[in-house]
């Protein structure tokens, strides 16, 4: 008779279900809310400033445009003063416009007008007083300042004065011609002044300018007379 053979008891069979999937992390969103909300009132306040800001320029080129038109109106009025003979007028409307509109063209103009008043009235100091109050400031105008208070300075007998006057207006200058005729008259304020050195090193300077041709020529024309005097005491 055969033997059947027993098997051992196999263990129960399982299976495995895989994990379900990580739901998305919203981590980043979360960040993105809480950096927004941390931040919020700082954004605001910077676009605040950046708003006060350009009106505040608005209003501060609104403000010169006004300022300039108003100053020219003032002016305007000022001339027809002086044309219509009134002096006393105008000169009182000539100051009110200094005063007033400083740094403008039209005040710079107005103490340019105001000064040659008390220049017509012998009043050279006034007149250069007015002036040396618009300059370095008179933009365009400078040259034609420094050279108007060259002018006063010269009529009080002031060479040396004058001559740096001349000087700084030649600087100031924006043409090569303008420049030169500048630089001339400072040479001459110096040698009124007794300063022949310094008036030579213009003349020597404008003597060789191509630029400016008349005022070479007058140039070598001064430097033979310098020439001349010189070995005169010699």
């Amino acid at each position: 008779m055969a033997t059947k053979k027993i098997q051992p008891p196999q263990p129960p069979i399982t299976t495995t279900k895989p994990a379900p999937a990580a739901a998305p992390s919203t981590d980043a969103g979360l960040d993105m809310m809480d950096w927004l909300q941390l931040n919020w009132r700082w954004m605001g306040g910077a676009a605040a400033v950046v708003a006060v800001a350009a009106a505040g320029y608005w209003f501060y080129i609104r403000s010169q445009q006004i300022k300039t038109t108003n100053a020219e109106r003032s002016l305007m009025q000022a001339e027809q003063s002086l044309q219509s003979g009134n002096l006393a007028l105008a000169t009182s409307d000539l100051q009110r416009v200094v005063n007033r509109y400083k740094g403008t063209g039209a005040g710079t103009e107005a103490a340019m007008l105001l000064a040659q008043a008390d220049y017509n009235a012998g009043k050279y100091q006034d007149g250069v007083k007015i002036l040396q109050e618009v300059a370095g400031k008179a933009g365009g105008s400078e040259a034609a300042v420094q050279s108007l208070i060259g002018d006063g300075q010269s009529q009080m007998g002031k060479s040396a004065d004058a001559a740096k006057s001349y000087e700084k207006a030649g600087q100031a200058a924006e043409f090569d011609g303008e420049r030169a005729y500048y630089r001339a008259k400072a040479a001459r304020s110096y040698l009124a002044a007794g300063n022949a050195a310094e008036a030579k090193r213009i003349w020597t300077a404008l003597s060789t300018d191509e630029k400016s041709q008349a005022v070479a020529a007058e140039a070598r024309v001064r430097l033979a007379e310098l020439e001349a005097r010189r070995a005169g005491k010699s």
